[in-house]
């Protein structure tokens, strides 16, 4: 009898176990609020480059209409960027209602991973592949360097500088 029982509570014991730590694998990376346009929850960037961020990010803003925040985790596991940026972007609802305007340049710093997510109203300018090009030909090799104010700040004005309307320059054939 003392055999069955200790045999039925280490059964217990790891179902329990099983699903705590299903549970603990599953958790999902909180969204922040959104009490600012640039939320660096790694303490990556000084007080000064986070406030030269906002005043370029407010005086777009004002400027334009569209909105642009940058986020900076230090992870989405167990989710990948594009899945925990689309969760942000749900929950801040940048940009213009009946516009949606607004688009999250996004930083998992311990994933090595980079996002720009945009709203439909800015897809025509800011796709998929014009999003991608900023990422990695003014982004990464400054984030390859350990720049990340230098790469937040150049991928932001040519972020700007698409929503404006202007192209991106024409990829250099050259080889350095």
């Amino acid at each position: 009898y003392a055999v069955k029982t200790v045999i039925n509570m280490a059964r217990a014991l790891l179902i329990t176990l099983a699903l705590g730590c299903s549970f603990f694998a599953n958790a999902q990376v909180a969204v922040p609020p959104l009490n600012a346009r640039v939320i660096d929850q790694t303490a990556t960037l000084s007080v000064a480059e986070v406030a030269n961020l906002e005043h370029e990010l407010q005086m777009f803003e004002a400027k334009k209409g569209s909105q642009l925040a940058v986020l900076i985790v230090p992870t989405t596991q167990p989710e990948t960027i594009e899945q925990y940026a689309l969760r942000v972007a749900e929950k801040w609802k940048l940009g213009r209602k009946k516009v949606d305007d607004g688009a999250i340049l996004l930083i998992a710093k311990n994933d090595r991973a980079v996002r720009i997510e945009v709203g439909y109203g800015l897809e025509g300018a800011l796709n998929d592949a014009t999003s991608k090009r900023i990422i990695s030909e003014v982004m990464i090799p400054l984030l390859k360097k350990g720049d990340f104010y230098g790469s937040i700040t150049a991928g932001t004005e040519q972020i700007i500088r698409v929503i404006d309307g202007e192209a991106l320059p024409t990829v250099s054939t050259a080889k350095v």
